[in-house]
């Protein structure tokens, strides 16, 4: 065992890139044969129909979202269409998902130099960037479509390194890299900077880090976004209007309806997501509350959220929670090395979350079990294969979420039946409608009927629970769908 822990010491940073590598290698893979199992839906559409745009001159050009022709009207995501240039390499849904494949792991290199740092020892790196590759959050996130949020977190870890290294360009660089993954970015990086003002590192780590967050997040939220927009709607306002109609009052009810707020943060589910997200830690994070301290406010937005993916750890919504929990616990670790009683029990403390994360992965399933373990539809496929042949290539066209990314390279693309983002108003916009009924909640499915029903859609391919419409005079829209109810997919207060 002695020489086998020499030989790791030895060879730990090979060994590192080695699981780098093979890890963006199989989640390379297994996302593109996710998405041609049509396994994938309309956020990796989206950010493609983007970055499509973005290179033929039409920067963050987005059709389908709600009151804005530009994605910035949904959220300011500059450091996404950095990946333009690679992406115009290769103009498919495949070069998205690994790139995100690739990126992800880097993410691991910070928490090793750290973990090396700190405990003096490099199977102790290796074990904090298994701890990071191993994670559900970030295994589910990185074949989770598309999201730029799982760059927003690999861009934290190395601000957070440079922070710790007193790199103040790089640190910067990062922090810039992860402020322009998503506007609520902004929080975290203020919190940063009350850690570096609890830990006295100077005023210029700590006061220009909560400046600069809390006013990237005033500045997207009241200008930048609302300035790209057609209306004057907020999206947030329809997942957190239970808690009031502006900011203010959404802040006075949280500081003064406790129990009010608890009865909808303390349910059953909200809870289990809790536990999945903490329990693969033992929750060692709560010994260093200083860095754990930084995922409350995206985990505030998670819980205060009615919205299930929100709070599930096999969405992207955990890319600004995950990061600080990792750190938190790996400090924590540390410092019973620091301390003479405990010194000796670090190890311990360390084998002993490696073996609670990957418990989590049997217990609560990775993603490539279940991606293993589905079964794979090959005569489904080919009809949803046959269907698509049929659209034209430039025709604006509205579809349901798993043909969105082999439809996104067009300036023309909406989906179907809509939800808080994409409107059922713009449904008809689509000169085609391409739907797989088994996409459809049943209360929705009026809306497909009503197309039906009228002479002017025709129904040009049917094959089991796929269907096609064409609109025979798409000068003459027929809005036949704006009066009728929202269902199962828009809460309440959608217009």
């Amino acid at each position: 065992m002695t020489r086998l822990f020499a030989w790791v010491e030895r060879n730990a940073v090979l060994l590192l890139w080695l699981a780098l590598g093979l890890w963006g290698l199989i989640f390379s893979t297994a996302a593109i044969y996710k998405l041609h199992a049509f396994w994938m839906g309309f956020d990796l559409g989206t950010h493609e129909q983007v970055l499509w745009n973005t290179i033929h001159g039409r920067i963050a050009a987005s059709s389908p979202s709600r009151g804005t022709s530009s994605y910035f009207g949904v959220d300011i995501i500059i450091t996404e269409l950095l990946l333009a240039p690679l992406y115009g390499l290769w103009q498919r849904p495949e070069t998205l998902l690994v790139i995100q494949a690739m990126l992800v792991p880097l993410g691991a290199v910070p928490l090793y130099l750290l973990a090396v740092q700190r405990l003096e020892s490099r199977w102790a790196g290796l074990v904090a960037a298994g701890l990071y590759l191993l994670a559900l959050p970030v295994q589910y996130a990185t074949l989770y479509e598309f999201q730029i949020r799982v760059v927003g977190t690999v861009a934290f870890l190395w601000a957070f390194w440079a922070l710790e290294q007193r790199h103040m360009r790089r640190f910067w660089l990062f922090a810039a890299l992860a402020l322009g993954s998503r506007a609520e970015a902004g929080f975290a990086l203020a919190f940063i900077g009350i850690y570096a003002a609890i830990h006295r590192c100077g005023w210029r780590w700590s006061l220009p880090p909560i400046i600069v967050g809390l006013g990237w997040v005033a500045l997207t939220n009241a200008l930048l976004i609302p300035a790209a927009r057609t209306d004057h709607i907020s999206l947030y306002a329809f997942l957190y209007g239970w808690l009031g109609d502006t900011p203010a009052q959404m802040l006075t009810t949280l500081l003064t309806r406790p129990g009010y707020v608890a009865q909808h943060v303390l349910t059953a589910g909200k809870l289990e997501y809790l536990l999945q997200l903490c329990a693969p830690l033992l929750f060692v994070f709560v010994l260093r509350l200083d860095i754990a301290m930084i995922a409350l406010p995206a985990l505030a937005l998670n819980l205060l959220s009615p919205d299930r993916i929100h709070w599930s750890i096999r969405y992207h919504y955990q890319a600004f929670v995950l990061p600080w929990l990792l750190l938190a616990t790996l400090y924590a670790i540390a410092d019973l090395r620091r301390r003479p009683r405990t010194r000796r029990w670090w190890p311990a403390a360390l084998t002993l979350v490696l073996a609670a994360t990957l418990t989590s992965n049997l217990l609560w399933r990775s993603p490539l079990q279940t991606l293993i373990s589905r079964q794979r539809d090959a005569d489904r496929i080919a009809a949803l294969h046959a269907a698509l042949a049929l659209l034209p290539p430039d025709a604006p066209v509205t579809v349901s979420s798993q043909f969105g990314p082999f439809v996104a390279r067009r300036t023309g693309l909406y989906y179907f039946p809509g939800n808080i983002v994409y409107p059922r108003q713009y449904i008809e916009r689509g000169e085609w409608i391409l739907v797989d009924r088994t996409e459809v909640p049943a209360d929705c499915m009026a809306r497909l009927d009503v197309l039906v029903a009228h002479p002017q859609w025709r129904v040009e391919y049917e094959r089991g629970d796929l269907i096609l419409l064409h609109n025979q005079r798409p000068d003459q829209p027929t809005r036949l769908l704006d009066a009728l109810p929202r269902c199962a997919v828009e809460p309440e207060g959608t217009p």
